[in-house]
């Protein structure tokens, strides 16, 4: 149970991001953001690492997938949902990231022989289908205007991403911690990002709500949420972490009406049980059927 209680506090961090988010790409590039964002977090995590681990540096063998960590989580993803946030609204953006667990789920099954029962498969089609309600605030004939557009092919791009992401933090943590596969991803992205990133390099208006929010970015949205994440993704498994994606966009709608005084309807209330209750069937099915496996799981780490 704390491990599904840590990943929906993952999904609260990152739900921010998508806040904070559309503001940011109004002051720099995507690549600069991504950037800035994980070389701040990196210097945080040292001696999180440090201390957590007692050494630093990682074995040889977990140099691949970190690698593939830095290029497909910390860049990829990274860099297209901001890309995304330029050509369409968060609400889009929202919706598109709804994807996130089949994506997981396809990946996991291609890569890792993850299998999903029928009930499993149940609860991510009752929880995708709250999050319509929310995103749409219960108005689905929206979806028949929805429109492909450069912005949401891009966050389809990202969402693969995530995808092949949560993988290769499989293989990763049977090498290194939680703490260490999230700073050493971190480190080989900003490294792979940094050529492409400084002859670039421009900022609008550095003032103290950009700092902020590069900071809650940083700290919040990635020391804090990825360290749960992998934790997540080492303990219960890829599939499993992933329909916790589906708070996304409840939380964003939550921050919105907090933050940016947007309106709560009844209908995204109703949306937010419905996904409750399709992460609930997913859940108790894995848990009751698969207890025996968190075991190996373990070993793995």
């Amino acid at each position: 149970m704390k491990y599904y209680l840590l990943l929906v506090l993952t999904s609260l961090m990152w739900a921010g991001n998508f806040v904070t988010g559309k503001f940011l790409v109004g002051h720099t590039s995507a690549l600069t953001i991504t950037d800035l964002r994980w070389a701040i977090a990196d210097v945080l995590l040292f001696p999180v690492v440090w201390v957590a681990d007692r050494k630093l540096l990682p074995p040889l063998r977990a140099l691949l997938p970190l690698a593939l960590m830095g290029l497909t989580g910390v860049i990829a993803f990274n860099l297209f949902t901001y890309l995304a946030l330029q050509h369409t609204t968060p609400d889009n953006v929202g919706l598109i990231s709804a994807l996130n667990p089949v994506a997981i789920a396809i990946a996991s099954f291609i890569f890792l022989q993850e299998r999903l029962r029928i009930r499993q498969i149940s609860g991510m089609l009752v929880s995708l289908f709250g999050v319509i309600v929310v995103v749409t605030k219960g108005h689905l004939t929206a979806l028949a205007h929805f429109q492909v557009n450069t912005g949401v092919g891009l966050m389809l791009v990202a969402v693969g991403s995530w995808g092949l992401y949560a993988v290769a933090g499989r293989f990763a943590m049977k090498h290194v911690s939680a703490y260490g596969a999230t700073l050493w991803a971190g480190v080989l992205g900003v490294i792979f990002m940094l050529p492409f990133d400084l002859p670039r390099l421009s900022f609008h208006q550095l003032n103290v709500p950009f700092w902020s929010s590069i900071f809650y970015t940083a700290i919040g949205g990635t020391v804090v949420a990825m360290i749960v994440w992998n934790i997540g993704i080492q303990r219960v498994g890829g599939t499993q972490s992933g329909i916790f994606l589906n708070f996304n966009p409840i939380f964003t709608a939550g921050l919105a009406y907090l933050l940016m005084g947007e309106t709560i309807h009844i209908s995204q209330v109703v949306g937010t049980l419905i996904v409750i209750a399709g992460v609930s069937l997913f859940a108790i099915q894995r848990r009751q059927k698969q207890k025996p496996d968190r075991v190996s799981v373990r070993q793995l780490a």
